[in-house]
């Protein structure tokens, strides 16, 4: 809740909010880990997302400056096909891509575990902390996220669930092509 709070108070007070799909989702409910921490989620994921299509935006209508000068890299690109997309990176920056570090990444993303504290970096099994979502959020909340995030969901390539049997077929890859 307090990193929530933090993003939420960055907030323009201009932009226009977006209401809850289900405004008693888990909102001052104790059970099922509510108390509040979806309300200032769902705040943050607003900011967050927002912030996000602005940037992409302008990434769309590149002033002179910043034309070539930029390279957008989605997590699921780099966990599909790691050594590929470590060698655009390294490339667009005009280096090469050493075996060791061809090595590392693809022991971190190819790792024997999986956990579910998303910030710890370790050598994991990446696909799948890249579906996990699919199976730890209920519908309701993907559609909220969907709503706040459309945005640059869109222009990154994400695909829309269509139903709750969609976002649990994993066989089905949610992932287009980005349009940047």
């Amino acid at each position: 809740i307090r990193e929530s709070l933090q993003v939420v108070r960055s907030r323009d007070p201009h932009i226009h909010r977006m209401p809850f799909l289900d405004a008693g989702h888990k909102l001052g409910k104790k059970e099922g880990g509510g108390g509040g921490s979806d309300y200032h989620a769902l705040g943050a994921m607003e900011v967050i997302c927002s912030s996000m299509a602005k940037t992409l935006q302008t990434a769309l209508r590149s002033p002179d400056w910043l034309r070539g000068n930029y390279m957008a890299v989605r997590y699921e690109d780099l966990v599909v096909e790691p050594i590929k997309t470590l060698r655009q990176v390294y490339g667009f920056v005009n280096l090469s891509v050493s075996p060791e570090m061809e090595k590392f990444a693809l022991n971190m993303t190819s790792g024997p575990g999986y956990s579910s504290k998303p910030f710890v970096v370790s050598a994991r099994n990446a696909t799948q902390a890249l579906s996990a979502w699919r199976t730890a959020l209920s519908y309701q909340q993907i559609k909220q996220v969907e709503e706040y995030c459309h945005q640059p969901m869109a222009l990154l390539g994400y695909e829309r669930v269509g139903s709750p049997e969609e976002v649990k077929d994993l066989s089905r890859t949610l992932l287009g092509k980005p349009r940047l």
